[in-house]
């Protein structure tokens, strides 16, 4: 919803670039969530056809921190789609009530938009410091423990929520979007915002995967860790090329809010531009994920390989010999890492 202007016909395309902004980005959420919760769903169908192999309990711990930092993308982009949505309808009903205090549930979705997001970063460092763990570690077995990681994840949702309760206190009602959210003007929410959800995690990972290095290059020992290492080191590669992705989503409110301290005034389409460049952030971010983790895409191929197994299965219940030839594929090619 857009307040008078001076010129009818410019405000009234400015009205139809942010709905046409409006609809792509709920059309680009809805892709992203599909495509994550497809991916989260064979990663938990992976994960219980590895519950069974004890050689293999110890790989299942980076499939959990993935499963992990998927959770929080779903949750980020659900949040921008209803507040999209939310737009889109004080788009087309412009007769809604300002609110002068902002209700429970508008500040809600701000606080869960901010709880997620930061879940995102944090999920990545929990991740860098599990691989830490396992390459300079080693001999630690506790700390690369499954139900170990899974209370680390426990507490790494109470930090976020912890840290998400300032939030909460300094939203505000956007009449002109129609929901919730911590104004560009408000430096101290932009600082707080910034350090602890942003710059916090990401030097810690960046931190992390530096001793990693470190490391490595003071131990080229066997040739079984050399080819370990080597393997941890494309590993790297990949996940500071994710950290560059997710710096890149952030990075769209950092420059909005530049243009709005040099310009001394917001543009009309700055949160819409912002929802919509963090919805393809995470679209991104999504895929990103997919190319980073070795682990990621062979689970996706190993479950869609036992589908189609167990569907040949079906198929062949009328004749035994097919049924043997398919009995007969070795359950270490399916479940091999």
């Amino acid at each position: 919803m857009f307040n008078a202007s001076h010129n009818p016909s410019l405000n009234e395309d400015l009205k139809n670039v942010a709905t046409i902004f409006t609809i792509v980005t709920i059309l680009l959420a809805l892709l992203t969530i599909l495509l994550d919760l497809s991916i989260l769903a064979r990663l938990i169908c992976h994960g219980k056809l590895r519950k069974c192999m004890s050689r293999s309990k110890s790989r299942r711990v980076g499939l959990l921190h993935s499963t992990n930092t998927y959770i929080h993308v779903i949750g980020c982009t659900t949040t921008f789609l209803l507040m999209s949505i939310r737009t889109l309808f004080g788009d087309f009903y412009t007769d809604n009530k300002f609110e002068s205090v902002p209700s429970r549930h508008c500040r809600l979705l701000n606080c869960l938009m901010s709880m997620f997001s930061a879940g995102i970063y944090g999920s990545c460092f929990l991740h860098a410091l599990f691989r830490f763990w396992r390459t300079v570690k080693s001999k630690q077995r506790l700390l690369r423990q499954f139900t170990y990681n899974i209370r680390l994840i426990i507490v790494h949702w109470i930090i976020i929520m912890i840290l998400s309760i300032p939030v909460w206190f300094r939203s505000v009602y956007l009449s002109s979007e129609n929901y919730c959210f911590n104004r560009f003007s408000d430096t101290w929410s932009s600082v707080y915002i910034s350090i602890i959800f942003v710059a916090i995690p990401v030097s810690g990972i960046f931190i992390v995967y530096m001793e990693i290095v470190f490391y490595m290059k003071q131990h080229w020992q066997s040739r079984e860790r050399l080819r370990r290492m080597k393997r941890d080191v494309i590993t790297i590669k990949r996940i500071i090329l994710l950290v560059i992705v997710l710096l890149a989503t952030s990075s769209a409110a950092i420059i909005l809010w530049l243009l709005m301290f040099v310009q001394k005034r917001m543009h009309r389409l700055s949160y819409r531009l912002l929802c919509f460049m963090a919805v393809v952030g995470l679209l991104t971010c999504s895929v990103t994920l997919l190319s980073v983790s070795p682990q990621l895409r062979r689970a996706i191929k190993l479950t869609a390989h036992r589908r189609k197994r167990e569907h040949s299965n079906n198929d062949s219940v009328g004749s035994p010999s097919e049924m043997n030839v398919v009995d007969s594929i070795p359950l270490n090619y399916v479940f091999n890492f």
